[in-house]
Formats: structure tokens, C-alpha cells, sequence
């Protein structure tokens, strides 16, 4: 009894997570385009060269590898810690 209460559970949690990963994928938008609303409202002092610059660092559209890969975007800061 006890197996088949974690094998159902277990199945369940596993149909979820699938059905969520679908879902977002069929979802989420895509393109550029499709992401300037969103970028524009979370970056609004940045042109949509900038902004586009950014989408394509961060999904690898560029020479880049992804996303944080390629840190032209981000400031470079000296934080003090010692491992600098």
C-alpha cells in the first residue's frame, strides 16, 4: 500500500512538472518582439538597440554562449572581496 501511494504521488508530481514545462514553453514569448513590452518595463532608460543587444546575450544569439556569458551589459564592479 505504501509503495503504491509514493508510485501514485510520484506520478502525479511528474505529470505536473511536464505538463508546467509545456505549458510555459507554449507561452512564453519567443522573439524579440515579442519580449520588448516586458524589457522595455523592466529596462525603460535603455534604447531598443540596447535592448536588443541584451536579448541576444542572454539567448545566445550573438557570439556569446547564453545567458551571463557574455557580460558587455553588465558594469563592471570592483566589490573588495579578496578573491578579486
Amino acid at each position: 500500500m505504501n509503495s503504491k501511494f509514493i508510485a501514485i504521488v510520484g506520478a502525479a508530481v511528474l505529470t505536473l512538472g511536464i505538463g508546467t514545462a509545456v505549458y510555459a514553453a507554449e507561452v512564453a514569448p519567443s522573439t524579440f518582439k515579442d519580449m520588448i513590452p516586458f524589457m522595455k518595463e523592466m529596462h525603460p532608460n535603455l534604447s531598443d538597440s540596447d535592448l536588443e543587444q541584451m536579448y541576444n546575450n542572454c539567448h545566445g544569439n550573438s557570439n556569446s554562449q547564453g545567458m551571463m556569458q557574455n557580460n558587455s551589459m553588465m558594469p563592471t564592479v570592483n566589490s573588495g572581496s579578496i578573491y578579486n
